[in-house]
Formats: structure tokens, C-alpha cells, sequence
């Protein structure tokens, strides 16, 4: 009896997992409540793509294909969404293995329905021989079936609303009450970290001094030329739908979460100044969804 072979196009898998790869982070960056900007995940997709490519490798040990399963899933996610806080990262890393499995689940199931036998693996990448558009589709609809599960049951790992923050600045303890803004996108330039957005007018009487006379330069057209004293200054892109500009902002010892709990610390360390006010007597400053 001769024996069947399978013809794998490679333009033909690539541009399938890359697809394929883009509807799976964007399912997993909703829900573990990651956000990210579209070159990022084109850019992770295209990784992803690669990283399909160890189905034309040798047979490497199998301790080998986990690691490089892990390694290349963990990268794939941190091209996405970068590395916000070592918990939601790995929450991120979960889902987007997950949803892999997931998809190669229905494929699989697709296949003993309609009697398609051929499946090819090695190196833990798995090929199946069904139409690349129904691939597309089945990838799809996971990405759908997530939007649609957090639209009925809530979106219940999005952190409350209202949060207390401390931070230091030039030395001095400072306590402020930050409301959940989801437009609020602002990053670090240095790190890529999201950033803490304060209202100067609201949170003016809880700064140290030096800090008060350097904002009040700053926003009054004359800003310094060297910060406060054991501050850095960092320029923070900040683009509305008026217009673009760059907010003053610095990078402080530790932002921390005030919490029942007590003080925990987070993975961020920039803070940016506005110099409207926010027009609330119950916060003075804005964080995003991907802040926590």
C-alpha cells in the first residue's frame, strides 16, 4: 500500500496562524483584561506565525517541546502586551494557550464529524488538514464567544472602581483616590509601563511644595529646566480627541494600592500631571483598565 502524504503550503500556514494568532490574543488580552495597540499584536501575530514553523523541524526531545511551547507562547504575549505585572502576565500567558487548545479542540472535533483523518504532528505543532478558512472561522469564533461571555456575565476581573493610591514624591508620602477611566491609555516612554494620571487643580494642596512650584511653572508657560530634587522628569504622550500633547510627568520611587489588605505595591512607577481638573470632590486622579 502506498503511503499518504500531506503537502503543507507555507505561505499558506503562515498567514493562517498569523490570522489565526491575532483573534487568540485579542481573546486572551479580554480576558485577563489586557489591552494593547494594534502594531503590537500584528507584530506578536507575525511571532506567532513563525513560531508554527518547528512543525518542519527535527524531532527534538520532548522536555525541549515543552519549553519551547511555553518559551514561544510567553513571548508571543509579552510582544502583545508586554510585561504589566508578573500575575496579569502569566493570567495572559493561560488564556492564550488555552484558547490554542481550544481552537485545535473544535478542529479536531470538525474533523471526526466529517470523517477527515489527516493530522500531522511533531515538535508538539499539530497540522490538520481541514480548509484554512474554516480554521479562520473556528478562531473567530472563540475570539466572539469571549466578547459575547464578559457582555452577559460582566467583565469581573476589571478592578472597583474607585481605589486609593500613595506614592512618594520629593520625599513625601502622598494619598490620593484614583477613579477607573477605560480611555485612560497613558504609558510610560521609558518603559512602556501605563502611567497614573493626576489632576493638578484637584491634587494641588496634597503636593510637596517644590513640586507645587515647578507644576505651577510648567503650566503657566515657563517650565524649568532641571525638576524637583529627587525626581525625573519624564514627558508622557497624551492624545485626545482635541489634540495631542505632552503632560509633565515623573518617575517615582512606588505607586502602591491602599487596600483593606494594606499597602500593595504595584508595577508602576510613573505619575503625569493635567492641568484640568476633573470636576469630582471624590478623586484626583485617573487610572486605565490595564493600570492594575
Amino acid at each position: 500500500m502506498q503511503a499518504v502524504k500531506t503537502v503543507i503550503y507555507l505561505d499558506v500556514l503562515l498567514l493562517v496562524n498569523f490570522l489565526a494568532g491575532y483573534f487568540l490574543l485579542l481573546a486572551a488580552g479580554l480576558l485577563s483584561g489586557s489591552e494593547a495597540r494594534v502594531p503590537r499584536l500584528l507584530a506578536a501575530s507575525g511571532l506567532a506565525a513563525l513560531a508554527a514553523l518547528i512543525l518542519f523541524a527535527p524531532e527534538l526531545p520532548y522536555p525541549v517541546q515543552i519549553l519551547y511551547k511555553l518559551g514561544s507562547g510567553a513571548a508571543v504575549v509579552w510582544v502583545a502586551y508586554g510585561r504589566r505585572g508578573i500575575r496579569r502576565f502569566l493570567c495572559t500567558v493561560f488564556w492564550y494557550v488555552t484558547l490554542n487548545l481550544l481552537l485545535a479542540g473544535l478542529a479536531l472535533l470538525v474533523i471526526t464529524q466529517t470523517g477527515v483523518p489527516f493530522v500531522q504532528t511533531n515538535n508538539l505543532a499539530v497540522y490538520l488538514r481541514v480548509s484554512p478558512l474554516l480554521l479562520l472561522v473556528l478562531a473567530g469564533i472563540c475570539c466572539l464567544a469571549v466578547e459575547l461571555a464578559l457582555r452577559v456575565f460582566g467583565r469581573s476581573d476589571h478592578p472597583a472602581e474607585n481605589i486609593g493610591v500613595e506614592l512618594e514624591l520629593c520625599g513625601t508620602k502622598v494619598c490620593l483616590r484614583a477613579a477607573l477611566d477605560t480611555g485612560c491609555h497613558l504609558k510610560d516612554p521609558i518603559t512602556c509601563l501605563p502611567v497614573l494620571l493626576v489632576s493638578y487643580p484637584d491634587a494641588e494642596t496634597r503636593l510637596p511644595r517644590p513640586l507645587r512650584e515647578f507644576l505651577d511653572n510648567w503650566f503657566d508657560g515657563h517650565p524649568p529646566t532641571e525638576p524637583p530634587e529627587g525626581l525625573h522628569l519624564r514627558l508622557i504622550p497624551c492624545t485626545t480627541a482635541e489634540q495631542a500633547s505632552l503632560l509633565p510627568g515623573f518617575a517615582v520611587g512606588r505607586i502602591a494600592l491602599i487596600s483593606a489588605q494594606g499597602i500593595l505595591p504595584l508595577d508602576r512607577t510613573a505619575v503625569a500631571f493635567s492641568r484640568q481638573s476633573f470636576g469630582s470632590e471624590k478623586y484626583e486622579a485617573l487610572y486605565g483598565s490595564d493600570f492594575l
